[in-house]
């Protein structure tokens, strides 16, 4: 989706909710690909031990718990407090948010059977900080987990998140198994179309055209 800037600009001015249609079109658009993804992968949530890093608000951890994940067996985690405590106050008291680093999770090794990246890795600068991320996410994916990749691809302006194209993502686990769904519309045909002609929106992303995230299904080899 967007990076973290681009969204508190829009914030500011009052229509990055799913009352306006942008913000609906992008939901609707990651709810089909990862339902696609987990039905097709072969990916149950059900009592699995489920992790988000870099869930901010926990917008997609209440989508994951509408796909079967079980709160009692789920855990959010980000940096930004504020975002949790703004989650925590919005989501069902049996899940738990943590505020804490990617980079170094407060988590034992193979504490998790699905470790979900929700928008994490495009905020993170290109090399050691996207090495570490990962390697985080591998220590504490127990033996036969799943790692959930939902991010963006699309290469913002100097400053701002840059996304990761399926080749990045490979290098940052070299030899796992991957599953690519990519999907969307990039942000600036979707926030010209979407207002104006949003059947047109829907049709040219459902063709393919100018596609803008991925929902990756990642396994160890």
């Amino acid at each position: 989706m967007l990076s973290k800037l681009e969204k508190e600009y829009i914030d500011t001015r009052g229509y990055w909710t799913l009352f306006k249609p942008l913000a609906l079109f992008y939901r609707h658009q990651l709810e089909r690909a990862l339902t696609r993804a987990l039905r097709r992968e072969g990916v149950a949530l059900e009592g699995k031990r489920l992790l988000e890093d870099g869930c901010e608000r926990g917008n997609l951890l209440r989508q994951l718990l509408e796909l079967g994940a079980s709160p009692g067996r789920c855990v959010g985690l980000d940096r930004d407090d504020a975002a949790l405590r703004d989650g925590r106050d919005k989501t069902a008291a049996a899940l738990r948010f943590v505020c804490g680093d990617a980079a170094a999770l407060p988590f034992r090794s193979g504490a998790f059977d699905v470790v979900v990246q929700s928008l994490l890795f495009s905020s993170l600068p290109p090399g050691e900080a996207r090495e570490r991320a990962a390697a985080e996410m591998e220590r504490v994916l127990a033996g036969g987990g799943v790692l959930v990749w939902y991010d963006f691809v699309e290469r913002a302006k100097e400053g701002l998140p840059q996304g990761l194209e399926l080749g990045e993502v490979r290098e940052l686990f070299p030899g796992w198994r991957l599953a690519a769904y990519k999907f969307g519309l990039r942000f600036r045909w979707a926030h010209f179309l979407v207002n104006k002609c949003l059947w047109l929106a829907q049709t040219l992303a459902s063709l393919g055209v100018a596609r803008s995230h991925y929902v990756i299904i990642i396994r160890r080899p």
